[in-house]
């Protein structure tokens, strides 16, 4: 496809950004969690839930998603589709449903702290900072994504892009590193960002 005829709408929490390893030493520090079990954030939400800790799995998310952002890294490939994307001149924005406060715990701009990131790991160099959209709910998301007139959008939530109010014509990419999800019709399943990079031909 021609660049002028793409317009690339990307989520940004488990998707450009890995927490997986912050969850699992925050919860393994405060022995919460075996040391054996994965080293994944679903794992550790699944055992704090099935321990009866959904509290703190709650205030552990205010604190990844803010004071402890910076020891989040970028999942492998982000960055290379992103250069790639803008050598194409295929325009990208980044389009995150994210609160500004956490819901417990002490006050933090998480949106601040989401910036500083993008900053940090050289982001901003490849999308620029008009195009980084972050909304407080999950409808200002759909309408930010409508109104950015994305032809293909990458989320790691399939509910997400099971939204109805999606543009019906929106090409709906999962991200799904774990391999936890079966294809669906009408979205396009991929384990990497390799494998995203390669279907665009970039």
């Amino acid at each position: 496809m021609a660049g002028r005829e793409l317009r690339i709408g990307v989520d940004f929490d488990n998707t450009i950004v890995c927490y997986d390893e912050v969850f699992y030493r925050m919860a393994l520090a405060d022995k919460l969690i075996p040391a054996e079990l994965p080293r994944d954030k679903t794992a550790v939400r699944d055992h704090l839930r099935a321990i009866g800790r959904e509290d703190r799995w709650t205030a552990m998310q205010g604190l990844v998603y803010g004071e402890r952002m910076a020891e989040a890294k970028p999942f492998p490939g982000v960055r290379e589709f992103l250069s790639a994307c803008a050598l194409k001149a295929f325009p990208v924005s980044i389009i995150s449903h994210r609160t500004r406060q956490p819901i417990v715990g002490e006050p933090c701009d998480l949106h601040a702290a989401a910036y500083r990131w993008l900053e940090a790991n050289g982001i901003v160099d490849l999308v620029p900072r008009e195009a980084i959209y972050f909304r407080e709910t999950r409808q200002e998301k759909v309408t930010r994504i409508r109104e950015t007139g994305c032809t293909h959008f990458i989320d790691d939530l399939p509910e997400f892009l099971a939204e109805p109010l999606l543009p019906p014509d929106l090409h709906r990419i999962l991200f799904d590193p774990a391999r936890v999800v079966r294809e669906k019709a009408g979205l396009t399943v991929a384990a990497s960002w390799a494998e995203i990079q390669s279907s665009f031909g970039a």
